[in-house]
């Protein structure tokens, strides 16, 4: 397989996978309370550290992470990159006046001390590889500091998914329901919401696994061919309702979760 057909590939994963759901447009961050766009920018972060340990979600936590870091540390609006990256673009530049942010709501991100780049890096580091727990918990408390997070589930959550690999099925479960629950509220339409509901929804938790390149591009190529049957059946399933980009994506999630199943 050549390297322009990996590249090819990853950029699909990227596209269909990645691209912002949540805040296509600037006015979606008008109805969003200042602290809202801040917890939800922290519940995101922690969700993507998640999906990196585990084994059924670490291609997607690898490609989002990818993703949200190929524009740079949140400098520029762009709704073609993920909702994390928008998130963190609205609390690094509140006075953007694009977001038409209420002036309470603007004044309160402005008092928050986030980091971009310490945020941008943390990213960046879970895209080329998952970090250690010490790494990941003094960078999600330091996060937290920044973002004023005081709702003591969100800490809850995050000894929690620090500590994984050790939790019991029901441990998982309970975060996973209550992460989601949370998500939803704030952030109807996230573009991570599929994947929560996904792993609320498994029977079995597996830590993530030394994979080989091989198994990347192996969920690479089923994308690609879940994106084109889904643009072709879509269509005609829904006579005409969904139009061949959204049933690109649709297959396109349906390809990459189907490569990820174990045979029995």
């Amino acid at each position: 397989m050549t390297e322009d057909v990996k590249q090819e590939m990853y950029q699909l994963v990227d596209t269909e996978l990645s691209e912002s759901r949540l805040f296509r447009f600037t006015a979606s961050f008008s109805r969003l309370a200042g602290k809202d766009i801040a917890d939800l920018l922290y519940l995101e972060t922690l969700a993507i550290y998640m999906f990196a340990l585990d084994g059924q979600q670490q291609d997607y936590g690898t490609a989002y992470a990818r993703k949200t870091t190929q524009y740079g540390p949140y400098s520029v609006f762009r709704t073609s990159a993920t909702d994390i990256y928008m998130l963190g673009f609205a609390v690094n530049k509140p006075e953007y006046t694009g977001l038409k942010l209420k002036n309470k709501e603007r004044d309160h991100l402005k008092t928050l001390q986030f980091n971009n780049r310490q945020h941008y890096m943390f990213m960046n580091k879970i895209a080329r590889y998952t970090p250690s727990r010490s790494e990941a918990s003094s960078y999600l408390i330091r996060l937290e500091s920044q973002l004023k997070i005081k709702d003591p589930m969100f800490k809850q959550w995050r000894r929690l998914v620090l500590d994984w690999g050790n939790l019991k099925y029901s441990q998982k479960q309970y975060v996973i329901a209550k992460m989601t629950q949370r998500i939803r509220l704030k952030g109807k339409g996230s573009e991570i919401f599929n994947n929560l509901m996904a792993m609320k929804t498994s029977r079995r938790f597996d830590k993530a696994p030394n994979e080989k390149p091989t198994s990347k591009l192996k969920r690479a190529a089923a994308t690609v061919g879940g994106a084109y049957a889904g643009s072709k059946l879509i269509p005609k399933i829904t006579k005409g309702k969904l139009g061949s980009k959204t049933g690109a994506g649709i297959g396109a999630i349906a390809g990459y979760w189907a490569s990820g199943r174990k045979k029995v």
